[in-house]
């Protein structure tokens, strides 16, 4: 998903061992699909070729950097440095970074955004811009630059970033030399709406390539580039927000001051914080393993409590022990606080004993920098979760026999976590499935189609119920060794594949029945999510959501331990194309491994044909043809007369119920309504039947035109309310990389519509009056050509280049901070009035 960037590369022949215990099926390696990865290895390896002699000469150095990075502890006074200056120590939190948050951070607030430049807190301004991008295209892995991945300004001047503010020289001269200034006035001179926006498709073409002003210079840039300026491509800044930026680099651009964020890092609810704390470093024996474990399940999740709102944190592994809540002599409270000195390794597993640490601390460090929607994704934490776990792991007794020090030589789940029950483990990733996932597509690197593409546009998931789950009442599946676990290789896959399938034989000899999926005991709604791929990105719901989809997932536990470390443990972004392709190829894999196991509920007769719906084309000869368990004897669930995906589909919501899949969508209904588009529109129950009478239908024309993700503010009088429209789009297969396009199906595309804010990249915003509501809906059902979208586009989309965006884009962020906490962000606006697939 989006963990893998950019350019996810197959790794063929990896999987390649010293020992291979059991004997590969006949259908799982097809001689015919053994020969396709061999003509398609082929390509890859001359593009690998062709991408050595294109950057062949900066490599070496790049690999002999790599072997100096080293893992350190992060103390609250290594970084940032700051410059001392006669502005209120509050000048930046209260004047600067709340325009870095609104007008900034829609393209600089990921780990990739341009140059790298990252503006969502102080020490990312004063870390700079760099050209080279470690997510980019190369054959050997470089270091990494997460924002706390040096310990120094020094540290990352060495690694090649420039500074983009000037603080030293006379103060009139520092905002003519500061490279962020400079872009704001090249942005005012040229953006003043209606500007051309002509010029940013060329730029957009070549994203990945972009050239930064600190190899140039600022001046020899903006000479060569004057449209460069910014907010790039959108309306400039306010004479007012440039004054400020003006006063702020002529005074040094300080940042806040010791005092200021001693006072934003202030705990709300200490009390809260400790109780957690205490729980993560409590003294049972299991205590450490259950700790590593939930760590490396939640490192890149943002954690919000319930007792603590509207303050949020992430865990971390610190050198400093817990803070203490303790009563004095009177019985008043008070906090022993304690600074977080985080623990920085390159992977969640990589050993945390560095040189001189010999006691390491499960910590809640607070977050104090912008939220960028499209990285974020929140664990939401309460004193009833942590009942919850206290009973997941340790109201139970660990597996005799199983090592609770396993030490860090090992990075594989299953051989590292084996003193915690498999059920225990299994309960906790399916009770907390929406922050395993997300975890998936919502990573430090935020966009790339290639990797997405691994995936459908939009399916619903299940999963296996542990108390059924051949994994968990076997979790070694009869495997010799762990590795054929973690083994992401043809072969490899193919051995796990069959030891799984012997299993499920034996507890489950007719295949899954809707008592074996996993029903959230009937109130946790992760047991049923909605999936949407928008091409470079995508998104995860509770529920069902968006209309019944084509294809449909039920993943079991070591599937879903194996997908998890795969994409976000073991996956590292800064990475080799080789070891990109790898995943991307084992994501694929693993999904038609999850498709599989939701065609089980179906009779057998019906398995085989939807494998073949689901992938056509050439992508058909490389599926792994596993047979389905329970062919011979002619089983499956009885559908009543219905269809078998309807029969399966009912089943499951009757004993879900809507507390768990959510009430019933009507506006992607299966039957629509008896509803004119030309009818007038008189108030929003009137729109939403309308617009349902569009959604979930294929051969319609104008929905391969649509973009991603579409905001629509429809007003009434003075009441507002807010619409997503999402693209689903359609491909014959999705296990063939670099051929996205070969693959597209427009005919089968559709369109979904949702109640509030979807998606983390609007490709383009509406203000829409109710009373123009049919007019919409009636010209949009009639586009059928580019120049028919292009021009439906300009009538009712909001522009980037017109005056009144700001104001359009600032009110639906206001209506997501006050409607969707503790979930909200701010937006990116990398691919505005743009198809994401394009560039």
């Amino acid at each position: 998903m989006t963990a893998i960037l950019h350019t996810p590369i197959l790794k063929f022949g990896s999987g390649e061992r010293k020992s291979c215990p059991g004997k590969l099926s006949r259908d799982a390696v097809g001689i015919k699909a053994l020969k396709n990865k061999v003509r398609y290895t082929a390509v890859i390896l001359l593009t690998l070729v062709a991408v050595g002699v294109i950057v062949g000469s900066m490599l070496w150095n790049r690999v002999e950097q790599q072997s100096d990075w080293q893992p350190f502890v992060l103390t609250p006074t290594a970084y940032p440095e700051t410059t001392g200056s006669n502005l209120d120590g509050h000048f930046y939190l209260d004047k600067i970074q709340p325009i870095f948050n609104r007008r900034c951070i829609v393209c600089h607030g990921c780990l990739d955004s341009p140059c790298l430049l990252k503006l969502t807190c102080y020490e990312g301004l004063l870390r700079g811009a760099r050209k080279v991008n470690p997510d980019a295209t190369h054959l050997f892995a470089e270091k990494p630059v997460r924002l706390h991945d040096q310990p120094s300004l020094a540290a990352w001047r060495e690694q090649g970033f420039c500074s983009v503010v000037e603080q030293q020289g006379p103060p009139e001269e520092r905002p003519a030399k500061s490279i962020l200034f400079r872009m704001l006035v090249a942005g005012t001179e040229q953006n003043q709406p209606p500007f051309d926006v002509q010029p940013l498709e060329s730029v957009y073409k070549s994203v990945n390539e972009h050239i930064c002003p600190c190899e140039q210079g600022i001046d020899a840039y903006l000479k060569q580039r004057p449209t460069a300026g910014m907010p790039f491509g959108l309306p400039a800044l306010s004479p007012e927000e440039n004054q400020r930026f003006s006063e702020w680099i002529s005074a040094g651009s300080p940042g806040p001051t010791a005092d200021v964020m001693a006072e934003v890092e202030k705990l709300a609810q200490p009390e809260v914080i400790a109780r957690w704390e205490a729980f993560l470093n409590q003294q049972a024996p299991l205590s450490p393993l259950v700790s590593r474990f939930i760590f490396e399940h939640a490192f890149l999740a943002t954690l919000h409590f319930e007792e603590s709102q509207g303050e949020y944190f992430r865990l971390v592994r610190s050198t400093t022990p817990p803070i203490q809540v303790k009563n004095d002599e009177d019985g008043k409270q008070f906090v022993v606080p304690s600074p977080v000195h985080e623990i920085k390794t390159a992977r969640p597993y990589d050993t945390p004993y560095l040189s001189g640490v010999d006691q390491i601390y499960y910590r809640l460090k607070k977050v104090t920098e912008a939220r960028a929607q499209k990285s974020m994704f929140v664990w939401q934490l309460s004193d009833a979760r942590l009942k919850r776990l206290k009973e997941l792991f340790f109201q139970v007794d660990p597996v005799s026999g199983k090592s609770l020090t396993p030490g860090y030589s090992s990075h594989n789940p299953f051989e590292v976590f084996q003193a915690i029950p498999a059920r225990s483990r299994a309960l906790f990733l399916v009770e907390n499935s929406h922050l395993i996932v997300s975890g998936m597509i919502r990573g430090p690197v935020c966009v790339g189609n290639l990797a997405t593409y691994a995936i459908k546009d939009n399916f619903w998931v299940f999963f296996v119920d542990p108390a059924h789950d051949p994994s968990v009442l076997k979790p070694e599946l009869g495997l010799q060794s762990w590795n054929d676990f973690m083994d992401y290789g043809i072969k490899g896959n193919a051995v796990y594949n069959e030891a799984y399938n012997r299993m499920l034989d034996k507890y489950k000899p007719t295949g899954y029945q809707i008592d074996d999926v996993w029903d959230g005991n009937q109130e946790n709604s992760n047991a049923w999510l909605t999936i949407l791929r928008n091409e470079t990105n995508a998104t995860v719901l509770r529920g069902r959501q968006g209309g019944i989809p084509p294809t449909f997932w039920m993943i079991d536990y070591s599937g879903f331990e194996r997908l998890y470390y795969s994409l976000v443990v073991n996956y590292e972004y800064y990475g080799s194309v080789e070891q990109k392709l790898a995943t991307w190829e084992f994501m694929s894999r693993l999904r038609q491994e999850f498709e599989d196991n939701f065609l089980r509920l179906l009779p057998v007769d019906d398995r085989q044909k939807y494998r073949d719906l689901w992938t056509r084309g050439i992508g058909q000869e490389l599926l792994f043809r596993m047979p389905f368990p329970g062919e011979e004897a002619g089983q499956g669930i009885d559908m009543q007369g219905l269809d078998p995906i309807s029969g399966v589909l009912s089943k499951i919501q009757r004993r879900f119920t809507e507390a768990v899949s959510g009430p019933h969508d009507l506006l992607n209904p299966g039957r629509k309504p008896d509803v004119k588009l030309t009818d007038p529109v008189n108030d929003f129950a009137g729109w939403e039947a309308a617009v349902s009478t569009l959604t979930m239908r294929t051969q319609l024309k104008f929905t391969q035109f649509l973009p991603s993700n579409t905001f629509i503010r429809l007003t009434k009088r003075e009441e507002s309310r807010v619409y997503s429209l999402v693209a689903n789009r359609s491909y014959a297969f999705n296990n063939v990389v670099f051929d996205e396009n070969g693959a597209r199906q427009p005919d089968l595309d559709t369109l979904s519509v949702y109640q509030g804010l979807v998606g983390d990249f609007p490709n383009l915003i509406i203000d829409l009056k109710l009373e123009q509501a049919s007019a919409f809906l009636t010209e949009l059902n009639a586009v059928s050509t580019t120049e028919e979208w292009t021009a439906w586009k300009n009538k009712y989309g909001t522009l980037r280049n017109t005056a009144a965006f700001w104001t359009l884009l600032d009110w639906l962020t206001d209506w997501n901070f006050q409607n969707r906490q503790p979930d909200a962000g701010y937006f990116d606006l990398k691919y505005y009035m743009l198809l994401d697939s394009r560039y």
